[in-house]
């Protein structure tokens, strides 16, 4: 079991499950940039909300939430087979940013993805792992097709909601964890509130 030395009893890890990494990864983003605009001290990395589009489809920022670093994680890599190769120093430059700033004690971390990285065993596993052990409420994005590798990362600890759903704002809220709400989702958030006080 992990261990954890922030807060006493079950580790809070959600994991927002996905098909689609084209509706996930803005949902993600989006939830972490509302997060920040709410006040709520948040750390980790989510796609990068840039004013202009990229070029290549190789092009994959992320923002450390934070200390609003963005970081390029991967790039074009030409005969590579699998036609992008992410940049080992970009992966622990963000695990060193995100380290950093699980220390000064956010009241929610998120991590974009767990992908064939972590499931190999490396990426961002061993931060996420850091969060968890820390007791920072943890969100993850996993892939479907992850689905049963993160279980077993987890050990059967972390909740689950799918992308969109009500019950991650019924998460949010029993973590006292407050979110600027789009006009969809406020009376879903504010239900859930109601219920976590009461």
């Amino acid at each position: 079991m992990f261990r954890v030395s922030r807060t006493s009893g079950r580790p809070a890890i959600l994991a927002i499950v996905y098909n689609d990494g084209g509706v996930a990864s803005p949902f993600i983003a989006d939830l972490g940039y509302r997060l920040r605009d709410s006040g709520a001290a948040v750390a980790g990395i989510v796609p990068y909300r840039s004013a202009t589009p990229l070029d290549g489809k190789c092009s994959i920022e992320v923002e450390e939430l934070a200390s609003r670093f963005v970081l390029q994680l991967a790039d074009e890599a030409g005969t590579h087979p699998f036609g992008c190769r992410v940049d080992p120093e970009a992966i622990s430059e963000a695990a060193a940013l995100i380290s950093a700033s699980l220390h000064k004690t956010p009241s929610v971390v998120i991590f974009n993805k767990f992908g064939k990285l972590e499931v190999a065993g490396g990426g961002l596993r061993e931060t996420i792992t850091e969060a968890i052990a820390l007791g920072v409420p943890t969100i993850v994005g996993v892939p479907r097709r992850h689905l049963a590798c993160w279980r077993e990362f987890t050990q059967g600890i972390g909740e689950e909601a799918q992308v969109g759903s009500p019950r991650l704002y019924q998460w949010l809220a029993a973590h006292k964890i407050m979110i600027a709400c789009d006009e969809e989702a406020d009376d879903d958030y504010r239900s859930a509130a109601v219920r976590a006080a009461g």
